[in-house]
């Protein structure tokens, strides 16, 4: 089963202002973040401006990170929103943002965000558990405890080839049957199945 991945002492040190650990978050989401924007803005210039947005509103909350809280879901919210507010200001281009608010079922507010989350989550879960046995086995590992392919591969003693193929096609297949037009869906898969 997907569980949204956590460092209770990244986040615990990122809260008390730790640069290191802000990096540390930073590397592991930018690209992330970067492309996904990049695909639905179809600029180079708003995606980054996403990713700074992004990363200075997580940088400038960061004492509002609670202990409890999953850290995915909040930078979910925080990306979310950065994304509604570029397209926001593009008001000068009516088609793009008739077109965004379409995708958008849900209001732009954190609780609606925060279930939808959930709900994401839930039915990545459930796609994940129609792949076969030993490919969910290695996209599970791949994804929830962050192993690299060639960790998975020594861990089962097969090629490093044979995991990509499993990861690819895993990856394939969650998109094809996640991904639905919609802005959230969309911003889900690419930040937490990519």
């Amino acid at each position: 089963m997907l569980q949204p991945s956590e460092d209770h002492s990244i986040i615990k040190k990122l809260r008390k202002g730790d640069v290191l650990s802000f990096d540390m978050v930073y590397e592991k989401y930018h690209k992330r973040v970067y492309y996904f924007a990049l695909g639905y803005l179809k600029s180079r210039e708003d995606a980054e401006e996403v990713v700074q947005e992004v990363f200075l509103n997580l940088w400038k909350s960061r004492d509002q990170i609670k202990e409890h809280f999953v850290f995915s879901r909040y930078l979910f919210r925080i990306t979310f929103n950065s994304i509604h507010k570029v397209f926001r200001k593009q008001t000068s281009d009516r088609k793009h943002l008739e077109q965004f608010m379409k995708d958008i079922v849900i209001e732009d507010d954190s609780t609606n965000i925060d279930i939808e989350y959930d709900n994401l989550l839930e039915t990545a879960n459930s796609y994940i558990e129609k792949l076969p046995a030993r490919q969910k086995l290695v996209f599970q590992l791949s994804i929830s405890e962050h192993l690299t392919n060639e960790e998975i591969a020594k861990r089962f003693n097969i090629s490093k080839k044979t995991v990509d193929n499993y990861i690819s096609d895993a990856r394939a297949f969650l998109k094809k049957s996640f991904i639905d037009g919609r802005l959230i869906s969309v911003l889900f898969f690419y930040l937490f199945l990519k």
